[in-house]
C-alpha cells in the first residue's frame, strides 16, 4: 500500500490501550476535530492484539480510525493477526470475555479482516514499513506487491513451502542480526521457520530498491526506537513496560520533508517508561514469556513525553513451541 508524507508510525501495541490513548494525548489524535488527521498520514505496523489486557478495544478503535479515515489511516499486519498465534497469546480470550457467546464469532471475523491486510506500506516511495523484516527472500518492492488476498500463514516451512508463503512468514517474522557487525544470514532463536539478516543485506535491498530506510516493529527496544545497518533500518516498539517484563519505553516515529533540503526526515517521539501507570493493562498470564529485548547503542532527535526534555537515547523462535514477540 502507498502511504503519503507527512507521516506517524506506531509499532507494536500488544493490545496496550493505555499507551496507544498517552501517545495520542501527547502528540496528536487522528481526528479532525482535536487531532492532525486532514494534514498527516497513520501506519500502524501490527502486532495490535495480544499479551495486553485491551486486545478487542484496540483493534475496534484501529478498524474504526480505518473506517472513518480510509485514505489516511493504514494497518499492516503483524505476526500475531494470524489465528496460529492469536488463539493462544489472549486475543481469543479477549473476544470471549468482552462478547460472551458471540466472542467465538467476532474472533473468527477479525482474523478474517487481519488475512487482507497489506503486509507492507511504502511510504514517499522510500520507505519501506514493514512488521518483520525482509529476511533472506525478499530481494523487491514487488515481492511484497500482489500477494493474492486473504492471505493465509503456514504454520511451518517445509519441502512444499513455495517461495510466496516464505516472503509473507519473512515479512512478519524476520529480524536484524544482533548489531552491524553480524553480516549475512543467520538462523533465529524464533525456531527453522524465519532468520536473521545482516546490515550488508539491509543496505543491498535498500540501494537496489531506491529506499531511504526501512522501518520495522516486531521486538520491544530500550527506548521504544532503535537504528540498525549505520542507519538505514529503524525498529520501533510502541507498548511501554513490555509484559510488565521489560522496563522500556514506548515511542512512535513521525516522517516529514524538510522543507529546505526537500529530504525525508524521521524523529523518534517517546513516551517515557512509567509515564503511566500501565501495569494492568497487561494480561497476567502469558502464554509464553516475551522475547527479550533487543539492545543496541545508537542516538537521534527525539520528542519525550514525561521526561521534562528533549533528548536522545546513549549510543517466536519456532511457532507455538517458544516466545513469541
Amino acid at each position: 500500500v502507498e502511504v503519503l508524507l507527512p507521516c506517524r508510525v506506531y509499532g507494536d501495541i500488544h493490545g496496550q490501550l493505555l499507551d496507544l490513548l498517552e501517545f495520542f494525548n501527547a502528540f496528536a489524535w487522528p481526528d479532525k476535530r482535536r487531532g492532525d488527521i486532514w494534514s498527516m498520514s497513520y501506519v500502524f505496523l501490527g502486532d495490535f492484539v495480544d499479551r495486553g489486557a485491551y486486545s478487542c478495544d484496540v483493534v475496534l478503535l484501529l478498524f474504526s480510525l480505518k473506517f472513518l479515515y480510509p485514505r489516511k489511516v493504514f494497518l499492516v499486519r503483524g505476526n500475531h493477526e494470524d489465528r496460529l498465534m492469536n488463539i493462544n497469546y489472549g486475543f481469543h480470550e479477549s473476544c470471549t470475555r468482552k462478547f460472551a457467546a458471540e466472542g467465538e464469532f467476532i474472533w473468527e471475523r477479525m482474523n478474517d479482516v487481519f488475512e487482507f491486510l497489506p503486509i507492507a506500506a511504502l511510504v514517499d516511495s522510500t520507505i519501506l514499513c514493514i512488521h518483520g523484516g525482509i529476511g533472506d527472500c525478499i530481494d523487491t518492492l514487488d515481492d511484497l506487491r500482489g500477494i493474492p488476498k486473504p492471505i493465509q500463514v503456514v504454520g511451518e516451512i517445509n519441502s512444499s513451502t513455495t517461495r510466496q508463503d516464505r516472503i509473507i512468514l519473512h515479512a512478519l517474522w524476520s529480524d536484524p542480526t544482533d548489531n552491524d557487525q553480524v553480516l549475512g544470514v543467520h538462523s533465529s532463536p524464533r525456531g527453522k521457520n524465519t532468520c536473521r539478516f545482516g546490515p550488508d543485506r539491509v543496505q543491498d535491498f535498500n540501494r537496489r530498491n531506491g529506499l531511504k530506510l526501512i522501518i520495522r516493529a516486531h521486538e520491544c527496544v530500550q527506548h521504544g526506537y532503535e537504528y540498525f545497518a549505520s542507519g538505514q533500518l529503524l525498529t520501533v516498539f510502541s507498548a511501554t513496560n513490555y509484559c510488565n517484563e521489560h522496563n522500556n519505553d514506548g515511542a512512535m516515529v513521525i516522517l516529514v520533508r524538510d522543507e529546505w533540503t526537500g529530504e525525508v526526515k524521521e524523529h523518534a517521539q517517546v513516551i517515557k517508561s512509567g509515564a503511566v501507570d500501565t501495569s494492568y493493562g497487561w494480561n497476567d498470564q502469558q502464554f509464553r514469556a516475551p522475547s527479550p529485548m533487543r539492545r543496541a547503542d545508537g542516538s537521534h532527535e527525539t520528542v519525550v513525553r514525561g521526561a521534562g526534555v528533549d533528548a536522545g537515547p546513549p549510543g517466536g523462535w519456532a511457532f507455538g513451541s517458544a516466545p513469541g514477540s
